[in-house]
């Protein structure tokens, strides 16, 4: 493998393995949803196992382009033609990251590629010319780039500069076969070793400027701008609200983080509130995550934005057992209905069945005090289906729903998987009436149908959150890479998650 192919490799997996952050960048957002802050070591860490330990060792024979030149030699100038160039193995080197202050600087120290190809040269003065095979074989003592993260005004999308590199060259060996080349060699050796030295050196930064300055984009073009994050059809924006942050021994980066139906992408109604100041993750943990808010409202507004959550019509046949006689305007003694929480909607609709349109309105909110809790409104149209089946109005409400939920984080068992991830658990919910308008059977105190709407969604609406949410939230991380030892804070306004990692 080539130094540009091994190089190459090397920075695809910096790319995937840096969340997709350097994908394309199409818009501006306020703030963002997500922090992630990765420590020098971890990324080293993960640049060994996804990079070191798969691609240098790996042999693949790499076609370069022809050359074509001339060298200096004790018979003349000498005019040559290498063609049908391979590169035929590459030696895994010591290598090292550093991440400072508004850079990183990547070192591969003592590595070698060797290439074989055909040539044919030409002493024109002397009319003589011969053909065959050469193996040139390059000593690499120690390449160093430093790159810097940048924003293309024109496409605002980030990318990578490399502010300076540096390469130095040490041996270079080379074998002729073919026609003549045991004589040729003692002339061409020297001269020719000396020029394809210098030329190493200098494309060698090429190489690796090049990809960093028109490459980035294309690579970044490979991942997805969004990720699963469950198994219902919820994604997660990843476009970044700003450049990825080179600090003292750490990466950070900030992500858009809004959740969305991709067979329904509604417009999330709000924007992410900025982390506070002094919100900055410990460098003493190898990965921290940081959730805000905005990314689990905008999660809840996906779920109760289908139909079958913002949308319910109760009946009296959708109701699970022992509720299903709840909806009656008459029942018996031994049993529990609307006829007696309110004996005026049994006097003047005896015999009936209660019907229940429900809409809530988006979005719901989630606050993290650090407890968990969700809030969001609804309109109740309460109508009576009568005993000749016509459908008369009873009451109209407006009510606040408010649930709380425990919050944990499950990593999927060993290996980790596409299961690990946040896992919510709805364990109550209560209703407030603020408003009851339309009535046809005079005052209804609230509190009396507070109490009845908290049985019914205590028995209704609580087992279909529970399903919806089953799946939980999973945290957007390449495959390949596995969590160990995570641990989950509940903080004021957000969730940090923070957790040492290891390839796969």
């Amino acid at each position: 493998m080539s130094l540009r192919s091994g190089v190459t490799c090397l920075l695809k997996a910096l790319l995937a393995f840096s969340f997709c952050v350097t994908c394309v960048y199409s818009q501006s957002y306020a703030s963002p949803g997500l922090k992630i802050r990765m420590t020098e070591q971890a990324f080293k860490t993960c640049i060994d196992k996804m990079v070191m330990d798969r691609v240098f060792v790996t042999e693949n024979q790499i076609q370069l382009p022809d050359e074509t030149d001339s060298a200096k030699t004790p018979l003349g100038t000498v005019f040559y033609n290498i063609t049908d160039i391979q590169v035929t193995g590459f030696v895994k080197p010591v290598y090292n990251v550093a991440i400072t202050a508004g850079r990183l600087d990547l070192t591969l120290l003592n590595t070698s590629f060797t290439i074989h190809g055909n040539w044919n040269y030409d002493y024109r003065q002397l009319n003589f010319s011969d053909s065959g095979s050469v193996n040139i074989s390059v000593a690499v003592y120690s390449l160093n780039v430093s790159i810097v993260a940048a924003l293309d005004p024109p496409t605002a999308r980030p990318s990578l500069k490399v502010d300076h590199c540096s390469n130095i060259i040490g041996k270079v060996t080379l074998a002729l076969n073919g026609g003549a080349s045991w004589f040729h060699y003692l002339f061409l050796a020297g001269t020719f070793l000396e020029s394809v030295g210098r030329k190493a050196q200098a494309k060698i930064c090429g190489f690796a400027k090049s990809f960093f300055e028109t490459e980035t984009s294309v690579l970044a073009a490979l991942y997805p701008l969004q990720r699963d994050v469950g198994d219902d059809g919820l994604v997660i924006d990843l476009r970044p609200v700003d450049v990825p942050k080179f600090d003292d021994g750490y990466v950070e980066f900030l992500l858009n983080g809004t959740v969305f139906d991709k067979d329904d992408p509604q417009k999330f109604p709000m924007q992410a509130g900025p982390f506070p100041e002094d919100d900055e993750p410990s460098n003493q943990d190898p990965v921290s995550i940081l959730v805000s808010e905005y990314v689990l409202s905008s999660y809840a507004y996906a779920i109760f934005g289908r139909r079958s959550l913002q949308q319910h019509s109760i009946t009296r046949s959708s109701l699970p057992a022992p509720m299903d006689s709840f909806l009656n305007t008459t029942c018996s003694d031994e049993t529990f209905c609307m006829g007696k929480v309110s004996p005026q909607i049994s006097a003047q609709f005896p015999n009936a069945d209660l019907e229940l349109t429900v809409i809530i309105h988006p979005p719901p909110v989630i606050v993290i005090l650090p407890g968990f809790q969700m809030a969001a409104t609804a309109s109740v149209g309460v109508r009576a289906r009568l005993p000749d089946t016509s459908l008369v109005t009873v009451f109209d409400v407006r009510l606040n729903v408010t649930s709380s939920a425990s919050v944990s984080f499950d990593n999927g068992g060993e290996g980790g998987g596409k299961r690990r991830g946040l896992r919510v658990d709805v364990t109550r919910l209560l209703t407030d009436v603020t408003l009851v308008a339309n009535s046809t059977v005079g005052e209804i105190p609230t509190k009396v149908l507070s109490e009845a709407f908290d049985s019914l969604t205590e028995q209704y609406l609580m087992p279909k959150l529970k399903a919806a949410t089953k799946n939980g939230f999973q945290v957007p991380l390449p495959e390949s890479i596995e969590l160990k030892n995570p641990a989950l804070s509940v903080l004021k306004n957000r969730l940090l998650i923070t957790t040492d990692i290891e390839a796969l």
